[in-house]
């Protein structure tokens, strides 16, 4: 059916800002942000200098993705000017803060553990890495005229998304090292995958009460344009899938571990585009 120009006016209206062309890039760099947030968190708690490292990378990525997205690039710097009214101005100084703590926490680390330096690092470092799992899902909170993202649960959301991924991603690295603590950590991949399925669930459950707008952007993933990928990639092979693996094996070969990490995170990033892809500006008059 053809569009017409006063479409917006009276319908719901796609956001295909950060879903369509060049956007894209924006659901990669939110995924990477939130891998990068959850990794290093994870890695944190367990102790594990490879998941910081990888957890790293991820945020470089994140900046890189960024700034592909961006038309003037030579004008990024402006980014961190609004810290006080902007969440995009606090991600930037966030990424750039955990690129730089988390860099000399890890030499420290390497070359002179068990220092006060070690330890001052380590809690700027984990304190910016949660900023930048979590940064993402405040910048869509604070949409207000897209519904489906107007939400406070999308941060909690967001952050658990990037723990799911940093589990996964450790407990691979894990059973390359036959670290005595592999149990724990699977555990944990357990714990955070059935609570990222609670939350997925609450969030469009939430989002259902949220307005017409928001509840059609809810019917477009369960049952809509969206639904294939919604059941298919997110739900069975990003959770399901993975749980079984994880509850099931015991003593796998570190094959097994990868492609479940790969499963994760190919559900993790499906997430972030099907978000961003089911946000639906409301109409500017009532329609009926």
């Amino acid at each position: 059916m053809r569009s017409e120009l006063w479409d917006f006016m009276v319908k719901d209206t796609p956001s295909r800002d950060w879903s369509e062309g060049m956007g894209r890039l924006i659901a990669v760099a939110f995924f990477c942000g939130g891998i990068a947030g959850g990794l290093y968190l994870a890695s944190l708690y367990f102790n594990n200098l490879w998941g910081m490292f990888i957890g790293w990378l991820f945020a470089l990525g994140m900046g890189l993705f960024d700034m592909a997205h961006l038309h003037k690039k030579s004008i990024a710097w402006r980014m961190a000017l609004r810290p006080n009214s902007s969440w995009i101005s606090r991600g930037f100084l966030l990424v750039v803060l955990f690129i730089g703590a988390a860099a000399i926490q890890m030499a420290i680390t390497f070359w002179a553990p068990g220092t006060a330096a070690e330890t001052f690092f380590k809690i700027t470092a984990g304190i910016a890495a949660f900023g930048v799992a979590t940064y993402s899902g405040f910048v869509l909170s604070y949409v207000n005229c897209v519904k489906i993202w107007n939400s406070t649960i999308m941060p909690v959301l967001f952050v658990i998304a990037g723990l799911v991924g940093g589990g996964a991603i450790l407990l691979a690295i894990h059973s390359f090292s036959g670290a005595a603590d592999f149990y724990a950590v699977k555990i944990f991949t357990i714990a955070i995958l059935s609570a990222y399925a609670v939350f997925v669930a609450l969030h469009l459950w939430v989002s259902s009460y949220n307005g017409a707008t928001a509840l059609n952007s809810v019917k477009s993933i369960v049952k809509g344009h969206l639904s294939l990928v919604f059941w298919l990639v997110i739900i069975f092979i990003g959770i399901v899938v993975p749980l079984v693996i994880t509850a099931a094996t015991d003593g796998a070969s570190p094959a097994v571990w990868v492609i479940n990490a790969v499963l994760i995170l190919t559900g993790n990033l499906a997430f972030r585009f099907t978000i961003l892809r089911a946000g639906m500006y409301r109409p500017l008059l009532p329609y009926n």
